[in-house]
């Protein structure tokens, strides 16, 4: 008697608990690594208590009144954002070149799961982030016009993380390069400074003006300082479609890594 063949075929795991499974896994491994959580905000912290001791009286000459602490947290915590959300695409990186998530979507038959894992890891140690950044301005003197204005401008500036650590994990996935990795985190950082920094754009010189005006990330400023200060938010729809963008790229280039990923590996 002859016994037909029976292949073995991995049966994918429900969605839901292998995703909640990843979530916990690469949070767990965030919150345990100083260089992905602690650094991002002690370098928060570290600017807004240089820049704030070494220039409030400058800013206060400018702002009509208005606290320089206020006019530079948004610039504060987009960068300390900038640097978080890269946590997605190293986590990615570690497993893609161990050869992890390789295995995980042959026992899995997709790796979907796993980098959603990563980036809501990044996403929970960006939060974190930036509630800690915002009590240690609140030492300093920072005090919000209304708590659900600052709490929208912290939802404005977590999307910006949810784009950039899309981002950094497509990189991750398709060149398996640190460097390359990283280079998301620094072009964001490297923009946040081409924006009215230190003063309103309007108070720039000519050739910086022009540039600020150009950059995306001057908009997404612009908003959350509005936001925050509860004045009309004139820059939110810009800035809402400068983030619906990188958001819509970050997803659409993770999709087109992971494919390769699956052809070529």
């Amino acid at each position: 008697m002859t016994v037909p063949a029976v292949s073995i075929v991995p049966v994918p795991s429900a969605a839901v608990p292998v995703t909640l499974a990843a979530v916990r896994r690469s949070t767990r491994t965030v919150l345990r690594s100083p260089a992905l959580l602690i650094a991002p905000i002690a370098q928060s912290l570290f600017f807004l208590l240089v820049y704030a001791g070494q220039l409030s009286t400058v800013g206060s000459s400018y702002l009509a009144g208005a606290s320089f602490i206020s006019f530079l947290l948004p610039l504060i915590l987009l960068t300390g954002v900038a640097t978080g959300a890269g946590a997605a695409g190293t986590l990615v990186l570690g497993d893609v070149t161990s050869g992890y998530l390789d295995r995980l979507r042959l026992a899995h038959g997709t790796t979907v799961p796993f980098v959603l894992g990563a980036v809501a890891a990044a996403l929970v140690a960006v939060t974190v982030q930036m509630l800690v950044t915002v009590a240690g301005a609140a030492l300093i003197g920072y005090r919000p016009e209304n708590w659900p204005s600052a709490i929208t401008m912290l939802l404005l500036m977590l999307t910006l993380g949810l784009g950039v650590a899309l981002l950094s994990v497509a990189v991750a996935i398709r060149t398996a390069s640190a460097s390359s990795t990283n280079l998301v985190t620094l072009a964001v950082f490297g923009l946040s400074f081409f924006t009215g920094v230190f003063a309103p754009v309007d108070e720039l010189a000519g050739w910086m003006r022009a540039i600020a005006t150009f950059n995306p990330l001057t908009y997404v400023i612009d908003a959350a300082r509005q936001l925050e200060s509860g004045a009309t938010p004139s820059a939110l729809p810009i800035a809402l479609g400068v983030l619906g963008v990188l958001v819509a790229v970050g997803t659409a280039t993770c999709a087109l890594a992971l494919n390769h990923a699956r052809r070529n590996r």
